[in-house]
């Protein structure tokens, strides 16, 4: 990238003088199924108020050790994929990070706490949902509004 004009986060001031590089390794997506690292040189700049700030680039975000790539591939798959675990095993990182790149897309409205209402109803009833003859029904014990229907399977592994 060609030295260019940047303002100073600190004070606003513009600068081009040039302090020094750092080397960066960041992980990047997948070529031909191989794991990929670059290697960037990350430009830093001083401010006349004595500031140092590393550039603004298209690569990574400030104190990331992925690529913006990457990030956006692992966030498309840890909402495709069946488990956690089998998107961080393809990414090659752990599933806390994998996790948290979930946490960045799902809305901020499926975080919310839902308050618990005071009484809780279970009941099990006949359906056809998928292979189960079974489901599990959580109610609202006062409104008797559903609260979730779940399939017969999670409760045998309860008792």
């Amino acid at each position: 990238m060609p030295i260019t004009l940047h303002d100073c986060p600190y004070c606003g001031g513009q600068t081009k003088k040039v302090h020094d590089y750092r080397i960066t390794k960041l992980k990047h997506v997948k070529i031909a199924e191989r794991m990929t690292i670059l290697f960037y040189r990350k430009r830093r700049y001083v401010c006349g108020c004595g500031k140092r700030f590393a550039e603004k680039n298209p690569i990574v975000d400030r104190f990331q050790r992925y690529s913006k790539d990457w990030n956006q591939m692992a966030q498309l798959r840890a909402v495709k994929e069946k488990t956690f675990k089998e998107t961080a095993e393809q990414y090659g990182t752990s599933v806390s990070t994998i996790i948290r790149r979930f946490d960045r897309v799902i809305p901020q409205a499926l975080h919310k706490k839902q308050s618990i209402p005071p009484v809780i109803a279970i009941d099990e009833f006949k359906g056809n949902a998928g292979d189960e003859k079974f489901q599990f029904i959580i109610a609202d014990g006062e409104t008797k509004d559903p609260i979730d229907i779940l399939p017969k399977m999670i409760f045998n592994s309860w008792r």
